[in-house]
């Protein structure tokens, strides 16, 4: 299973129809829609062997997981688990089982699956477990397998259309004054492209994937929610770009960049997500429900259970 993913997050971008963004100083559309997966932060077919011929397919790393992980409910304080939901057939819901008790305020994520394939199963054990610390999470696709079409920026802006209009209430008090886009590859650009110009994403989580074209970063200056990128080492695509995005933020922009040595393919396959979703959780307490602990794990470096300690190189800028 591992194998598959790891090559479906690397397949070529599939080009749509009618006109593709063309990128141009000084000109910012009105929203990161286009016509290829991914949004306008994204490349196209036939741009993708030219931005990736240094990155080996599949390549991985000493932390890269060994096998796929046990399925669990996640070991968070409320037991979570997949699930669909008619109010919105196209995604799968994570979400605790039941609501917690004592009205927990949940942040609400949307999630963009690598190659922006449409199934939401894929991220599964990832998933589960930031669900299982008291979040709501839609991801692009039904979790019955990808039909091979891909996601576009709309499918992410549904779920957040659904979260806002009351849709995700009865899986408990979900705030929409907290809400995240995330993705892994295509789908990391295209939680960029549909925070752009949308001031009701918070935060924008980016799993070892940025910005390809050198021509599109002007694009970044139109950014206004804070962005953390956590990537793979020099063996993953996103690497070298993160680098280079996240240089070249608004300034005081607060931003953050986590590296651990697995190549393109993450851990989001072993049990819990492995190191990524322990690093997930993490910056998701702190950003959303200004954890002291969580903030240390992901600053200090010698706070015990902290990122750096698990191997992770570490970079950050303003934050208090």
């Amino acid at each position: 299973m591992i194998t598959t993913i790891l090559l479906l997050s690397v397949l070529p971008l599939a080009l749509g129809q009618g006109t593709q963004f063309q990128p141009k100083l000084g000109y910012f559309p009105a929203t990161g829609d286009d016509t290829i997966a991914g949004g306008i932060f994204c490349i196209s077919l036939n741009d993708l062997p030219k931005y990736t011929a240094d990155v080996p397919a599949g390549a991985t790393g000493t932390e890269s997981p060994k096998g796929t992980g046990a399925v669990t409910s996640g070991s968070g304080p409320y037991p979570a688990g997949m699930m669909t939901d008619s109010s919105l057939p196209k995604h799968t819901i994570y979400a605790p089982k039941a609501p917690p008790s004592g009205n927990v305020s949940m942040p609400f994520l949307t999630w963009g699956n690598g190659a922006c394939m449409t199934d939401g199963s894929q991220y599964r054990n990832f998933l589960t477990e930031i669900a299982s610390h008291g979040y709501v999470i839609a991801a692009n696709g039904p979790p019955t397998g990808s039909t091979g079409a891909q996601s576009k920026v709309q499918d992410s802006r549904d779920s957040i259309d659904w979260a806002v209009k009351g849709g995700a209430n009865k899986y408990g008090n979900v705030d929409t004054s907290k809400i995240a886009s995330a993705g892994h590859s295509c789908g990391g650009l295209e939680a960029m492209s549909v925070a752009y110009h949308d001031a009701r994403v918070k935060l924008m989580m980016l799993f070892n994937i940025a910005v390809f074209m050198d021509e599109k970063r002007y694009l970044l200056q139109e950014l206004k929610a804070p962005v953390a990128w956590f990537v793979g080492g020099p063996k993953d695509m996103g690497y070298k770009n993160a680098i280079k995005d996240y240089a070249l933020l608004p300034i005081g922009l607060p931003a953050y960049m986590a590296s651990l040595d697995t190549g393109h393919g993450g851990t989001f396959f072993a049990t819990n997500g492995g190191k990524a979703g322990k690093a997930a959780v993490a910056y998701l307490q702190w950003q959303f429900r200004g954890n002291g602990t969580a903030k240390e794990i992901c600053l200090d470096a010698k706070k015990q259970g902290s990122l750096i300690s698990d191997k992770w190189n570490v970079t950050y800028k303003n934050w208090e």
